[in-house]
């Protein structure tokens, strides 16, 4: 069960004074009871109406999140397309996106396809090799 002040946040009522009392000055012609009772069936129409209005956020969340919802690559995956990345230079993405597409070279393994096929082309633009860790040897 909900406060009255409760159901007027939900129903988008200001929290001001004024703001409350100009909502429950349409219902002061009604005693008591029955004043609460519509103020409260009024609150919960309002709430019903900004809910229908609102696109759910479970729809937002995944269509914003989307990406982040993807499992983290096995450590395997990640040594493939390093070892990819090394054999091809400075363009193994365009290479690997062009082996995708049915091009030449034809020299992406399994764990490549794979990853082809559960993450889509397109998900190859965003990824980004892990940073190689500062060498120790000096200069």
């Amino acid at each position: 069960m909900s406060t009255i002040g409760d159901l007027e946040r939900r129903a988008g009522i200001g929290p001001s004074r004024e703001e409350r009392a100009a909502f429950w000055l349409r219902f002061r012609h009604l005693d008591g009871i029955a004043c609460l009772k519509a103020g409260v069936a009024e609150l919960e129409r309002l709430i019903a109406m900004k809910k229908a209005a609102e696109p759910t956020a479970e729809l937002t969340e995944r269509k914003s999140s989307r990406r982040n919802r993807l499992p983290p690559l096995t450590d395997e995956q990640e040594r493939a397309l390093q070892a990819y990345a090394a054999k091809h230079g400075r363009r193994w993405k365009s290479v690997l996106s062009n082996a995708w597409m049915g091009e030449a070279p034809y020299d992406d393994g399994p764990l490549l396809r794979y990853l082809r096929n559960t993450r889509g082309p397109s998900w190859l633009v965003t990824y980004r090799l892990p940073k190689a860790p500062p060498s120790t040897a000096p200069r």
